[in-house]
């Protein structure tokens, strides 16, 4: 279901909610008790009763957003994944994900990305345009696009050197023949501490 079409069905629905109104409310101007909402049993038909409305205001509040490069798009359908990476599959997964996250972003032209357990290494090579470099306002807004595809990430390396951007895809592009986490971490472990040398 395309984004406009969820909004106009929760549209409709918060509108038919609000327009129900309980036997005992005297708020109506009108002598007669408006019916209430019935549960129906029919097998394709389900009735959202008035108890809803506050997740339905939780779905709204999500569809909301700008943008303006410091959360999430609005066009964005990527739902942030538990904590930690704990499997290669999962890995890959986010690891996809994560680099189309970045890759939206105006100041990026390419991003590498590797991530085991709650680490990640970033390579990122700039947009000509940009020229502004890996200033701190950039290292939160690529925290923050990490944060929206995955939770409890606690270290996240980011670097625009070529030579260890070059290293971070050679192992994400050797992801697909590993299948030890542990050997994973351990080749993330050295690169991460190779951006914090190239960073101090």
């Amino acid at each position: 279901m395309n984004k406009t079409l969820m909004t106009l069905c929760v549209l409709s629905l918060v509108l038919t909610l609000g327009s129900c109104r309980s036997k005992n409310d005297m708020s109506s101007a009108t002598s007669d008790p408006m019916p209430t909402m019935q549960a129906t049993t029919s097998p394709n038909v389900t009735t959202v009763l008035p108890q809803a409305t506050g997740i339905i205001d939780g779905m709204m509040d999500g569809m909301d957003g700008a943008n303006d490069g410091t959360g999430t798009l609005p066009d964005s359908t990527v739902i942030p994944e538990s904590t930690g990476v704990t499997s290669m599959d999962k890995a890959r997964r986010v690891i996809e994900d994560i680099e189309d996250e970045l890759e939206r972003l105006s100041e990026v032209e390419d991003a590498e990305v590797v991530i085991a357990g709650r680490k990640a290494a970033v390579g990122i090579e700039f947009d000509d345009q940009y020229q502004a470099g890996l200033d701190d306002r950039l290292r939160k807004i690529i925290k923050e696009r990490i944060d929206s595809v995955i939770s409890g990430i606690t270290t996240v390396a980011i670097t625009a050197d070529a030579d260890i951007r070059d290293a971070i895809e050679a192992l994400g592009d050797r992801l697909d023949t590993m299948s030890d986490m542990a050997a994973l971490e351990s080749d993330l472990d050295a690169i991460i501490r190779k951006i914090n040398g190239v960073n101090a």
